[in-house]
């Protein structure tokens, strides 16, 4: 099916606590064939960065387990979060009442009182927690469900993926449109000359940023998230109080630690040549956020990117938790000014202007997404990730392909073919993450293994594990393509150590690869940063090659790590530590366990696991 699965133009008026909220068309009549900016920025640089050395691998530690109860071993991103809470029956359940509610007419407090009930009942969350995320989601969810033609299996195999199995659901299958020119024929790849100059790049992600945390409040509460001065203290455990510099548990980070940390890098790794920083920048209370509260955290999260580094460029992107609420980000043909994300755009290209040039405003406003040359022959695409966002439920409504973001990708590529340029992308939810939709994620997939002579790296966050995707031939899933590396978070959030990311790549030289040659992760122990009187000791974890025995960085060298691990546990062992950022708390991993995390670092397709694991499967059957 073509790109337009919604032929006839739909006129709703949804009335939703006194604002109406207009859908005229899904037309979107943005111009995607926007010639790429050509001006690199980045000065010219011959400075060889040492890479890390290359040793024996490291020895393993057992973890130390603190409360078996406490831990949850999935990754608590918003997708996650709503997958553990909500099984795909009382997903059904849930949007056909709601469904029926709209459908009928019925007041909006009404279907409030009756949506709390459902919550509190169900032992969802507290009644505080459910009261907010009616309030703070309402606006969107039930317009969208007096306005969607697909039926409730469909929402929730949607939203949910594949815990509600393989739904038909043909309104949401759409490709995208690739251009005449052939993909070209394979070469050899090119291998590092030794002692060529380099760029030494710096990744954060995640930071969370939680203004209201409390040294002392309670660090396991009944909320969803913790260390504020209103939490509930668990009535069930004692009570664990948040440290002065974080905390293990369900919370998020203080201005303090973030400040320390920025602070170290500046001294430490004066070298840097550029930064990427890959979103996700407000707390996880996403039942009490607000439009204001979050811009204030992202307008002061870049003034302290601008303070620690006012000489370095930085290449952003946003993270699902920008938008209010989280995971929201209506495409542009939702106009309305009340449900639009005008208001983050607006002041995204206003906080972003600070690096990046002001011809990239057409598509940050468009959609927050852009292109920028760095060097000659090389460039970096910062995507918008949330338009894959399988909690965004606008998509419910049509999720083909928002903003036009991977049509105008592909034009970004080929015309970087074209010039023989190589690509970086960054983003914030990694394409394979079970938190991207499954169709948005088949295309994606599509146009890297078309441009895999292109593409050099992806460079993603979200999951706040130190992880990784590896792409394959989209014929036969065999052959390794690419690779995307998966940043490690700053939060805590949670039974996590604080962390930050060094990558060396490849630089300027006649015979430049633009691959990542090596990267380390530096980490601080929390437990002991939160001894009296002490404070955060930030220090190298790892570095890849070094701890996993890898000559190179190459996609087929990550395929036989995961192949090495799934036969190797001591190997498993050594990465779920790093995995982790040596938490000392972190949850003991089964055989199931770690089936899932090799399962998905062979997952740059989401929702596809089934086909792209057999193997793992059968290694682990056996």
């Amino acid at each position: 099916m073509n790109l337009i699965v919604f032929p006839i133009l739909i006129y709703y008026i949804v009335t939703i606590q006194g604002n109406p909220i207009i859908i005229d068309t899904f037309e979107d009549d943005w111009d995607y064939n926007i010639p790429p900016e050509d001006k690199p920025l980045l000065l010219p640089n011959e400075i060889h960065h040492p890479l890390p050395a290359v040793g024996k691998l490291q020895s393993i530690k057992k973890p130390v387990i603190i409360d078996d109860n406490h831990i949850n071993a999935s990754n608590a991103e918003l997708g996650d979060a709503v997958r553990r809470k909500i099984s795909c029956s009382l997903c059904k359940l849930g949007v056909l009442l709601l469904k029926n509610e709209v459908n009928q007419g019925t007041p909006v407090q009404e279907i409030r009182g009756k949506f709390i009930t459902i919550c509190v009942d169900f032992k969802i969350e507290n009644e505080v927690v459910c009261s907010g995320i009616f309030d703070v989601f309402a606006p969107d969810v039930l317009p969208v469900l007096n306005t969607t033609t697909i039926g409730v299996a469909q929402i929730c195999s949607l939203c949910l993926g594949e815990v509600c199995g393989d739904v038909e659901n043909p309104l949401h299958e759409w490709s995208v449109q690739f251009p005449v020119e052939k993909k070209p024929s394979l070469k050899e790849k090119l291998n590092y000359v030794g002692d060529a100059p380099t760029f030494k790049v710096l990744h954060l992600s995640d930071t969370h940023f939680d203004p209201n945390y409390e040294e002392g409040s309670p660090a396991n509460c009944e909320e969803p998230l913790c260390c504020h001065p209103y939490s509930t203290p668990n009535s069930t455990e004692t009570l664990e109080p948040a440290g002065k510099w974080g905390s293990y548990s369900k919370c998020d980070m203080p201005k303090i630690l973030i400040e320390h940390m920025l602070r170290h890098i500046a001294e430490e790794h004066k070298d840097i040549d550029y930064i990427i920083w890959t979103g996700d920048l407000p707390p996880h209370d996403v039942w009490n956020q607000t439009r204001g509260g979050n811009l204030y955290i992202l307008e002061e999260s870049v003034k302290q990117m601008e303070e620690a580094f006012p000489n370095i460029p930085i290449f952003p992107s946003l993270g699902n938790h920008e938008g209010v609420p989280a995971g929201s980000f209506p495409p542009p043909w939702v106009t309305e000014t009340d449900a639009s994300t005008s208001w983050l755009y607006t002041e995204l290209s206003k906080q972003w202007s600070k690096w990046l040039p002001s011809s990239v405003n057409n598509t940050i406003f468009h959609g927050a997404f852009y292109s920028v040359l760095l060097r000659p022959g090389f460039r970096l695409i910062s995507l918008n990730m949330n338009y894959c966002m399988s909690v965004n439920w606008w998509l419910v409504v049509n999720s083909t392909d928002p903003a036009k973001q991977l049509q105008w990708l592909i034009h970004e590529l080929q015309e970087a073919e074209d010039k023989g340029e190589k690509v970086h992308i960054i983003g914030h939810i990694p394409p394979g993450d079970s938190d991207c939709l499954k169709v948005w994620s088949e295309n994606f997939y599509k146009i890297i293994d078309r441009y895999e002579q292109t593409i050099t790296a992806q460079f993603y966050g979200h999951t706040h594990t130190d992880e990784f995707e590896v792409f394959y031939d989209a014929e036969t899933y065999k052959r390794p393509t690419g690779i995307a590396y998966i940043g490690p978070s700053i939060t805590t959030y949670e039974n996590q150590n604080p962390g930050y990311r060094i990558y060396y790549v490849d630089g300027d030289h006649n015979k430049t690869t633009r691959d990542v040659l090596d990267h380390e992760t530096w980490i601080t122990d929390l437990g002991k940063a939160n001894e009296p009187n002490s404070e955060p000791h930030w220090f190298k974890s790892y570095s890849a090659r070094e701890a996993y025995g890898m000559e190179t960085l190459k996609p087929e060298e990550w395929d036989n790590l995961i192949d090495a691990m799934a036969k190797d546990k001591d190997l498993f062992k050594l990465f779920y530590k790093y995995y982790y950022k040596e938490s000392p708390v972190r949850p003991v991993c089964d055989d199931k366990c770690e089936l899932q995390i090799l399962c998905d670092l062979k997952s740059g397709r989401s929702h596809y696991r089934h086909h792209i694991c057999r193997e793992l499967e059968e290694i682990f059957a056996n």
